[in-house]
């Protein structure tokens, strides 16, 4: 999870900056820009219905009296930022199909709100939750978790999640990540995941990382 979060932290804070370096009227950049932005928008929705779906309602019940005030605010806060995922996914549509300065400054200042919003929600998610979930989701929950995002995105998508997952972790923890995989996957993404990353993160940021 911890990965989860640092991976979305550093696309939202480096997207801005990502969109405002396009030239005004460079449809071909703009498109890989809001690909790579339209990807990144899709992991976090789906990893917020995964905690809303699988996570929220177990601690809810399993540790109201000790969480319910926190979860409350988190999924105060999963509301807010889907609104902001919202219209950042309409501004992004919009900059793609005519990616003038203007559209993609709207854009870029939707992307820092949202980037705001979900560093101070992360944090708390962090510090306040994380820490103890042990004590009331077992592994096999919290596998299934992880698990959701990761088996609803576009089958062609995933070499790239995982690598840029994989760039950020250690060996354990990138095993941690595949234990639940059928084997085949299991033996393949640590080779074909770092290498689908590379090649996209060269063409959305000029280098392999």
């Amino acid at each position: 999870m911890l990965v989860v979060h640092e991976a979305f932290r550093q696309s939202y804070a480096r997207l801005p900056e990502l969109v405002r370096g396009v030239a005004s009227g460079d449809g071909a950049r703009a498109a890989v820009v809001a690909d790579h932005a339209h990807l990144v928008e899709e992991f976090l929705h789906l990893h917020h219905k995964g905690e809303d779906e699988l996570l929220w309602p177990k601690l809810l019940e399993r540790a109201g009296d000790r969480l319910g005030e926190t979860v409350r605010l988190l999924e105060t806060q999963h509301e807010e930022i889907a609104t902001l995922l919202n219209e950042s996914s309409e501004r992004l549509a919009f900059w793609r199909d005519l990616p003038t300065s203007k559209n993609g400054e709207q854009l870029a200042v939707t992307l820092e709100q949202l980037g705001l919003v979900l560093t101070e929600h992360l944090g708390i998610e962090e510090k306040d939750v994380l820490s103890i979930v042990p004590e009331y989701v077992t592994a096999k929950e919290w596998h299934e978790l992880g698990d959701h995002a990761i088996n609803a995105l576009p089958k062609s998508k995933l070499p790239i999640v995982f690598g840029m997952l994989a760039s950020l972790a250690d060996d354990e923890t990138v095993k941690l990540m595949l234990s639940t995989a059928p084997l085949v996957p299991r033996l393949l993404m640590p080779v074909v995941g770092p290498k689908a990353y590379a090649r996209h993160a060269r063409k959305v940021y000029g280098t392999a990382v």
